[in-house]
């Protein structure tokens, strides 16, 4: 495996990601809270599975962040330590309001894992951030449709405004323009545990 190629690509997620949503947030913090939300009247059992695949994935994001800044002086070259900082609290807040809006819905029994591969290098880090992040706004916007709510369908839409601002963070440091499509594709839902588990992720 070169440095910075992953099972988790950019490519694999694309086509094989998942749909879920976010608490309302931006950069700046929570804007509104997911409880009293995601089980509003008529809230649907396809809502709660996709909460639950939220939660997963904002559990994910965590580590991710928690593990760079624990071993950030270990990445050559990577600098705005501060980004970091700020990033891992979003997403922090978004496990955090999961968690409230599902209480006991909220998923257990899974442990997670950073594939050596993901962080072997600063360029295969940076590489990671550019995957997650891009699959992480996909998955949002896709929630927008498959959310039964306008309430659940709002809150998708913002988070997916959030995490784009992580995504050009990556992409810039990558190498890359920090610019996503005109128009952002979406993420099937079906699949999201499959393709976290397959790339040794989660268990």
């Amino acid at each position: 495996m070169t440095e910075g190629q992953l099972r988790v690509s950019r490519g694999t997620f694309l086509r094989n990601g998942a749909k879920g949503g976010l608490v309302l947030a931006t950069s700046g913090g929570i804007l509104a809270s997911a409880t009293g939300v995601a089980f509003a009247k008529g809230v649907t059992a396809s809502d709660i599975s996709t909460l639950q695949v939220g939660y997963i994935a904002e559990s994910l994001a965590v580590k991710v962040y928690e593990t760079i800044i624990a071993n950030f002086s270990s990445f050559k070259g990577l600098q705005n330590k501060d980004y970091f900082e700020h990033a891992l609290q979003n997403e922090k807040d978004h496990k955090a309001a999961w968690a409230k809006a599902l209480g006991s819905k909220t998923p257990t029994g899974f442990s997670l894992h950073i594939p050596s591969a993901a962080v072997a290098s600063t360029h295969a880090l940076l590489g990671t951030g550019v995957a997650l992040e891009t699959a992480f706004v996909e998955t949002y916007l896709g929630a927008v449709e498959s959310f039964s709510s306008t309430e659940l369908k709002v809150a998708a839409a913002a988070v997916a405004s959030n995490e784009a601002t992580h995504f050009s963070f990556f992409d810039a440091a990558f190498g890359g323009h920090a610019v996503l499509p005109s128009f952002p594709g979406t993420l099937a839902a079906s699949k999201a545990a499959t393709i976290l588990t397959n790339d040794g992720f989660i268990s």
